[in-house]
């Protein structure tokens, strides 16, 4: 029932680590012939340690991954002479007893290393690919960049010219942007923001046709616009003003009656809130922001969404906030989330949550594509309009990826053991428009014929054809040879 299981050895003996990694072997985990060398090669160095100096510590975590996936992975530290190695194996998970009662549900602490130990929940490895949505006050605009409001009032020209000109004076510099009539600032698209056109079920129905297995819907973004009832957002949520409907409600319904899993993004940061501008202007010794806002935000819509994925962003707009633990209290969460949260046992979080920011899969940067095996489990979230992620209207057909790419994308991802999070941006009046449905209907079609190499699959020996990187290989998560040692 333990979280994690740390086995130190210490001995006096210079080859017993090649002996320990070799054994291995003996448990149906082979260990890497890299990993075995690294220790030979640097056997005669721990020859001339302290003995008490010389150690081997093993953290076993505990993973689904079938066996010949499960290899240790290595650190070797110098001069102290320790060799870390982090096991993922199911020899690590809890046993199940044939009784009504099983081993106690582990407890996590509000720090990292103990949260790194939980299990990562098995359906996300299994399902691959999932629809990012981008909806909210920046929809309204649709104007290059769901940055809309910051990219106004720091005075980008384009911005605020157009702003200017299309909806009315919005007050930023002035003396430069010279403005004659009524004001009109971002705030004042609230009313705009309307929905009227949102129909849920025909969303979830879109995206379950795409093949897509799994939703994460915008919360709240940057500017701290929210798609929910937030008690900490009056008149400030898309229930009090604008649509008055519970956009993540909604949507969460349908997906769920699809069949689909059901996540959130929800920004971390909210660029103009008074409490979290006073916070960065005391250099964070204050976290007000966080206590009063951020965290009752988040247990809010975990405890009445059930959401399986918290999706983390937005981790700071100067050095004292993006820290993870300090500022944001990000443990404190994800803690409350793996032991308590009514969705314990489903839910993962990405990783950006700020510096030193841990999670159950590693989100890259944007658009991410490693082009080779990543041991971690990772995603991609990637857009099919090639730069906003919000909807942009003064794009055209050519700024949108063909079908072909973004196959391309999740071939190339699920082949080096990522997932593929593919961005929407809907209207503000709630439609998903035509370009968009084309390119997720033809990937839909495509999964219809090749999703048994994509869904519930794992990484092969080599990931790609070196003669033609057209070619990518996956395998099935269990094989002949795993069944074969399952009877055996």
């Amino acid at each position: 029932g333990t979280a994690g299981v740390r086995v130190v050895y210490y001995n006096g003996d210079a080859g017993f680590v090649d002996k320990i990694l070799s054994s291995v072997d003996y448990v149906g985990i082979g260990a890497p012939e890299s990993v075995k060398k690294e220790a030979q090669m640097n056997a005669h160095k721990v020859q001339t340690a302290d003995a008490t100096n010389r150690s081997l510590i093993i953290d076993f975590v505990c993973s689904d991954v079938l066996y010949d996936d499960a290899l240790p992975h290595l650190v070797i530290e110098y001069p102290a002479y320790h060799y870390k190695v982090l096991w993922r194996t199911p020899h690590a998970c809890p046993i199940k007893t044939n009784t009504s009662e099983n081993c106690p549900s582990p407890q996590y602490h509000s720090n990292w290393d103990s949260l790194g130990y939980r299990p990562t929940p098995g359906w996300y490895d299994e399902v691959k690919f999932g629809i990012f949505i981008h909806w909210g006050m920046f929809s309204v605009p649709s104007f290059k960049s769901e940055w809309y409001w910051h990219q106004l009032r720091s005075g980008n020209k384009e911005f605020v010219e157009f702003h200017n000109r299309v909806y009315g004076c919005s007050g930023v510099e002035p003396d430069k942007y010279p403005c004659v009539g009524p004001s009109f600032k971002f705030e004042d698209f609230a009313p705009m923001f309307k929905a009227e056109l949102f129909d849920p079920d025909e969303w979830a129905t879109l995206f379950k046709n795409s093949g897509a297995k799994y939703v994460v819907l915008t919360s709240k973004h940057h500017e701290g616009w929210c798609n929910w009832p937030s008690a900490q957002h009056w008149n400030w949520n898309s229930m009090d003003t604008g649509p008055h409907r519970d956009l993540v409600g909604n949507l969460t319904d349908s997906v769920r009656a699809a069949g689909l899993h059901m996540g959130l993004y929800h920004s971390l940061r909210e660029w103009y809130n008074p409490a979290y501008l006073e916070d960065q202007a005391n250099n964070c010794s204050t976290t007000a922001f966080v206590d009063d806002i951020l965290l009752p935000t988040l247990k809010d819509i975990t405890n009445r969404y059930k959401p399986e994925v918290i999706w983390a962003d937005g981790a700071g707009d100067s050095p004292c906030t993006h820290d993870s633990v300090k500022y944001w209290k990000a443990p404190e969460y994800i803690s409350w989330l793996y032991n308590e949260s009514p969705v314990r046992n489903t839910v993962l979080v990405n990783s950006r949550w700020g510096t030193g920011s841990g999670g159950d899969y590693t989100t890259g940067p944007d658009r991410y594509s490693p082009g080779k095996l990543v041991p971690e489990k990772w995603e991609s979230c990637y857009t099919i309009q090639r730069e906003s992620w919000g909807f942009d209207r003064t794009e055209d057909i050519g700024s949108f990826y063909n079908t072909t790419e973004l196959i391309y994308q999740l071939v190339s991802t699920v082949s080096c053991n990522g997932n593929l999070l593919l961005n929407v941006g809907p209207t503000a009046d709630g439609r998903i428009i035509p370009a968009f449905q084309d390119r997720l209907l033809q990937m839909g079609k495509w999964l219809q014929v090749n999703g048994e190499a994509i869904y519930n699959t794992k990484p092969f020996r080599v990931q790609y054809d070196t003669g033609d990187k057209r070619i990518w290989f996956t395998q099935a998560k269990v094989t002949k040879r795993d069944e074969k040692e399952r009877r055996e």
